[in-house]
């Protein structure tokens, strides 16, 4: 399957986002090590963000650009597009997972967030953005469906 991502004229350095990823991953590890899925709603907040804005007001951006200055890790700049829709795709997982932990489905929870950690520890560990691949899932699907 060929990818297909969003382009867009901004960029955003790759290992920040990595680091980024990195710190989700880290956050929702915490909440299922001490069944407390309150930081998943700071996730919600900070994803909401990101994706929705241009990430300014980001703590998880903030920390990952100070983490990436003091290792001096050299800037990868890529297209801001396909991560804005990754972090789209964040919100609402943890949206969803928010919601299914106020209901009390504990097992719900904990699938999707387990998900959601596989995801973020791709993009951080292997610079593979689970959010492409599902953006050209639907860019196939609606050409298919003649969208």
């Amino acid at each position: 399957m060929e990818l297909s991502c969003p382009i867009s004229a901004e960029r955003i350095n790759e290992n920040v986002v990595r680091v980024i990823a990195f710190m989700v991953a880290a956050i929702a590890i915490a909440c299922i090590v001490f069944s407390n899925y309150w930081a998943i709603v700071f996730l919600l907040f900070d994803f909401a963000v990101r994706a929705f804005t241009s990430g300014k007001f980001s703590l998880l951006k903030f920390m990952a650009v100070k983490v990436s200055n003091a290792f001096s890790l050299s800037p990868k700049m890529k297209d801001l597009a396909p991560k804005k829709f990754a972090a789209t795709l964040g919100f609402g997982f943890c949206l969803l997972i928010t919601a299914v932990f106020l209901f009390d489905f504990y097992n719900a929870a904990l699938i999707f967030t387990s998900i959601m950690i596989v995801f973020a520890l791709l993009e951080s560990l292997f610079a593979v953005c689970v959010g492409c691949y599902i953006y050209s899932f639907l860019q196939i699907f609606a050409k298919k469906n003649g969208a």
